[in-house]
Order: structure tokens, then sequence, then C-alpha cells
């Protein structure tokens, strides 16, 4: 802390560096911001709280999606994918019951949010495929199945040069609601056992040439007791192209997409 020189006398902030009047010197010090003791108790922060704890939520429901992804989605992830989900898990939270820094965490608060996420943001999968699919479950939501009725060569719109056959990916990633517990002050999964299981399941290689029907992929959980209906199971599907050669195939790193699908 050292005091201001020259005719002029600065109060706020400029460059990182905090200038103010103290017992009538004008002083100038680092910019610090709170202490996190003074943003939990001090009432002037309470807003900054509020939203420290939904935003704290949000990343444990952008890492539970993330974490039922796991490997099975990174050759199709992109650059900061992790703080876009984080972005949009922190929207649906403020759709969520209660109160301001409290609020529900629940996919199903607003699952439109979700839906369309593109783990690329540089290109939808939409942009590379589009034909009618059809998300469902069994009764105890213990098996989900993915289905296609048709899929023909005009249904890409940008096929690598040479390749010859293109392959579908479904990923599946569930997540608990999250609900704040007063007593712990902090945001509690509901059904931890539940909260991140996933699995993916591959189509065998199609063929661009041709028209194929009624395409299906399912998971089934690896759980007796199906999924409990405040568990949302986050349906993904992706696509990926390939070039035959000979009986082996070599996958095309670009283009690639993957998308959300559906929560059910």
């Amino acid at each position: 802390m050292s005091r201001q020189k020259g005719i002029l006398k600065l109060v706020g902030t400029l460059n990182g560096k905090c200038f103010y009047q103290l017992n009538g010197q004008y002083i100038v010090r680092k910019a610090v911001g709170p202490s996190r003791e003074r943003i939990n108790n001090d009432p002037a922060f309470v807003n900054v709280k509020c939203n420290n704890q939904e935003f704290a939520a949000a990343s444990q429901l952008s890492k539970a999606i993330r974490r039922g992804l796991e490997d099975k989605a990174n050759q199709f992830k992109y650059n900061y994918m992790a703080s876009r989900l984080t972005g949009c898990c922190r929207k649906i939270i403020q759709k969520g019951s209660g109160q301001f820094g409290e609020r529900e965490a629940n996919l199903f608060n607003t699952p439109s949010n979700l839906i369309g996420f593109q783990l690329n943001k540089d290109l939808a999968f939409h942009q590379l495929y589009n034909s009618k699919l059809n998300v469902t479950a069994n009764t105890q939501r213990r098996i989900i199945t993915i289905e296609c009725s048709q899929s023909t060569t005009n249904q890409h719109y940008k096929i690598p040069k040479k390749a010859t056959h293109y392959q579908l990916t479904a990923a599946i990633s569930c997540v608990s609601k999250l609900q704040w517990q007063p007593n712990e002050k902090a945001y509690r999964t509901a059904y931890p056992e539940q909260n991140t299981l996933g699995g993916a399941i591959q189509s065998p290689p199609l063929k661009l040439s041709t028209t194929h029907h009624n395409l299906n992929l399912q998971w089934q959980t690896p759980t007796q007791n199906g999924i409990p209906t405040d568990v949302a199971i986050t349906v993904w599907l992706g696509i990926a192209y390939l070039k035959q050669q000979n009986q082996s195939y070599h996958t095309y790193r670009t283009p690639q997409a993957m998308q959300c699908i559906a929560i059910i």
C-alpha cells in the first residue's frame, strides 16, 4: 500500500490497481477481490453467493453428462465443449423450482436447452446427416432404443470424396437431479447409484450407396431396477464416415459430429 503522488488524485479501480481515500490520504494498492468468507457472510454479496452456488450445481450436471459419455464421445468433441455444456446447464437451473441460489438442478426443467447441443460447435450433426429418428424407453427405463426407419444417400450432406460407408454411434449418459441441502450448504445428487451411468452402441459400417431400413441401436442399463424417473437419460447420436480397404475400414477424422437428440 502506497500513497498517490501528483496533482490529480484518483478514486476507483484502473489497470488492476485500486485508488481510494483513507484517513485523509489518497492510497493506491493492488486490486483484490472479496474473500470467500466475505462472499458467504456479507449481505452485500448475497447475489454473488447465490450465483456461485448455482454455478457449482451446473458444473456438477455438466461433469455428470461428460462422465457418462466418457471416451465414447471423444472423437466427436471439440475445444471448450465442457464450458459450453456448463453454460447450458446453468440456463436449465435458472428454470428450476426454489429460491435463487437453491433452485433444483434437473435436466427435465427445460430439456429443450440441451437437446440439439453439439459436441463440436463448428459442425452441427444436421449439417452432415438428417434422418427421422425415434427414441423410446421400456417401462422400467432399462432399455433405450434409437430407431431410424429409413436412411438414404441423399440424407448425407458432406460425404468425403472417397468414403464408402458411414457409421452411427449412439451414446447414453444418465444424470440425476441435484437438490440443495441446507444443512450441508451444498448441492447433492438425489440418485448417486444411477448418476453418470452411460454407454455407447455403434452400428456396423453402412454402405453409402444403399438405402437402409429399420436401423436400430439399443442400450441396456446394467442396473436391475431400471432408472428412476428423476434421473434424466440423455441420448446422443454421432456420425462418422469410413473408407473400406479390403476387409478393414479407415475412419475419416473429419467430418464427424454428435449431438443430443433426446432426454427421456
